[in-house]
């Protein structure tokens, strides 16, 4: 079939045949301006369409062009094989030259500068097409490398994340070896929205591999340090502390002072084990120097993170509503489902189940539009909030949303695979359905990463006490509660539950005391623990008018008895 389409193409005058060639460079759909341009002279249309080459489209793309497709993409194949490499590259560089001045170089046509450059200088024919004009070669490929790093960031915006990877690699085989370590920093950066930890360590580690400036490679170990921390969810085996401990001090070696990259770095260190509330204080003062809006946004978070894990909600409360403020001026879909995913186990830690209920329907209807992570997050954020309430009903009605989305999320490395499938093994035990509790335990073994026991040991403690198995919860409570922040003040919640039904009395003495004073969602499972240790029914009266003030009916029915 090939050879036959190829004998038709040779049978066409040459005039059509050069403009066919030419119109295969340009591609799928072509416009005829460009194509006289490129052939030098005019060209017939019509009998490449009486022929059956090609069609003519009622609307065009290119203000002012008549456009034009092949009828088959065969042809098309056809027709650009057959152009010699060494006039195919020039006949790219051509194409690319006059759309960027006919389109005045805008971001909308940034793909196609971005390919066309690219071809016109591809290794195997640059030697063919400029080797009498080095100038013009050199020109075409800082052509081509400005077009592909802004298609590429583009992309980005785009959230066309693939793509985006797709095009920085072109420009980092271009680039020379400053502009390679930006570049393997930037693919890094899209794959960890990604959320692909392992191409985004890769990434960054050739970034560094390639780097000579002092400034690129701190400005690298911050970005590396940053989206580890803040997106610590992503990898299959989580980063031995000392490692990104040494990411973040490096960082903060190589970078100045005032400047964006030691702010990232000192998110990093806020968000890390343990939280550090002096690095985020650092880089909120930082952030509000220069004006950087985005910067401001993650350090008011690290402010709210490092309240929250020192059981100070009502002031991680405040830094949260100054982060939702800024949410009108942020236009990165992914930066704003972050900030409603941390916003709402703030508002649940103070008892505002409206306000978290409101935010994780911002966040799921948000992340419809995202990747199959943000998904993901979404629908667990919902069962998250729902566990907190004890609202089991509520999390079975979502069981099978979660297992499917659980099921399109599976490429992707996340603890909340695991983690949402036990919240609904959960529920269905509440709601006494034991056979389909351990279906879904099962299909979360199946799915868990390394070294995230912290986050999952709280929901298998609440199964273990249902279940009376007081020997396997004294177990799970060896893990210290961590991340509390991301998951709710349920974690904790079900650790004083089950340190009560223990009858650990020092451990409740140390750890209940401090949420008793205020009401938030911890204090009436902080005062009904120390309440059953101390035998004090009194406190065990206000506990569970605590816990009828915030709705926890649920919660308020399950007291531990010695």
């Amino acid at each position: 079939m090939q050879s036959a389409l190829a004998a038709r193409i040779d049978l066409l005058p040459p005039a059509e045949k050069a403009a066919l060639q030419a119109a295969a460079v340009i591609g799928p759909v072509f416009w005829n301006g460009p194509v006289r341009t490129l052939v030098g002279g005019d060209v017939d249309f019509t009998v490449l369409q009486e022929r059956d080459f090609v069609r003519r489209r009622t609307t065009s793309t290119i203000e002012g062009e008549q456009e034009l497709a092949f009828k088959h993409a065969l042809t098309r194949e056809v027709a650009y094989a057959s152009i010699p490499k060494a006039r195919r590259a020039r006949l790219h560089a051509a194409f690319a030259s006059w759309l960027e001045r006919a389109g005045g170089g805008r971001d909308e046509h940034a793909s196609l500068l971005a390919h066309h450059y690219a071809e016109a200088v591809r290794p195997e024919h640059a030697d063919l097409a400029w080797d009498a004009d080095p100038v013009e070669h050199g020109r075409l490929h800082e052509k081509a490398l400005e077009w592909l790093r802004r298609a590429g960031e583009l992309a980005i915006g785009r959230y066309e994340l693939n793509a985006a990877i797709e095009l920085l690699r072109r420009a980092a085989e271009l680039a020379d070896e400053g502009a390679r370590a930006e570049i393997w920093r930037e693919i890094g950066r899209a794959n960890a929205l990604k959320y692909d930890a392992a191409a985004f360590l890769e990434a960054m580690q050739e970034s560094l591999r390639t780097c000579t400036d002092r400034g690129v490679c701190g400005e690298t170990y911050s970005l590396l340090a940053f989206h580890t921390a803040v997106r610590s969810g992503m990898w299959r085996q989580r980063p031995a502390p000392e490692l990104v401990e040494g990411w973040i001090d490096r960082a903060l070696e190589l970078t100045e002072p005032e400047s964006a990259a030691r702010a990232r770095a000192l998110i990093a260190r806020a968000h890390w084990d343990p939280p550090r509330r002096d690095a985020a204080e650092e880089a909120s003062a930082i952030g509000d120097r220069l004006g950087d809006l985005e910067l401001s946004s993650w350090a008011l978070e690290a402010q709210a993170l490092t309240a929250f894990e020192q059981g100070r909600f009502h002031d991680a409360a405040d830094w949260s509503k100054k982060r939702l403020e800024l949410a009108a001026q942020i236009d990165d879909p992914d930066h704003l489902v972050e900030i409603y995913e941390s916003a709402v186990p703030v508002a649940t830690a103070v008892g505002s189940f409206r306000e978290a209920r409101r935010l994780a329907d911002l966040h799921l209807e948000l992340s419809q539009r995202l990747s199959p992570h943000h998904r993901l997050h979404g629908v667990s954020l919902v069962a998250e909030l729902e566990e907190q309430a004890g609202r089991w009903e509520e999390v079975c009605s979502l069981a099978s949303l979660v297992e499917r989305t659980v099921e399109g999320n599976l490429e992707t490395p996340c603890l909340r695979n695991a983690r949402t499938l036990l919240v609904c093994a959960l529920a269905s035990l509440c709601e006494r359905d034991e056979r389909r509790a351990l279906e879904l335990e099962r299909k979360a073994l199946e799915v868990e990463l390394g070294g995230y026991e912290f986050a999952l040991a709280p929901v298998r403690l609440r199964l273990a006490l249902l279940r009376g198995d007081l020997e396997e919860a004294g177990r799970l409570l060896e893990h210290e509660p961590r991340r509390a922040f991301v998951f709710g003040p349920g974690t904790i919640a079900a650790r004083l539950d089950a340190l009560a039904a223990l009858g650990d009395r020092g451990r409740v003495e140390q750890e209940a005391p401090g949420h008793t004073h205020r009401r938030s969602y911890l204090q009436p499972f902080a005062l009904r623990a120390l309440g059953v240790v101390r035998e004090d029914d009194q406190l065990v009266a206000r506990a569970l008018e605590a816990f009828s003030a915030l709705g926890l009916d649920w919660h308020a029915a399950q007291t531990p008895a010695l």
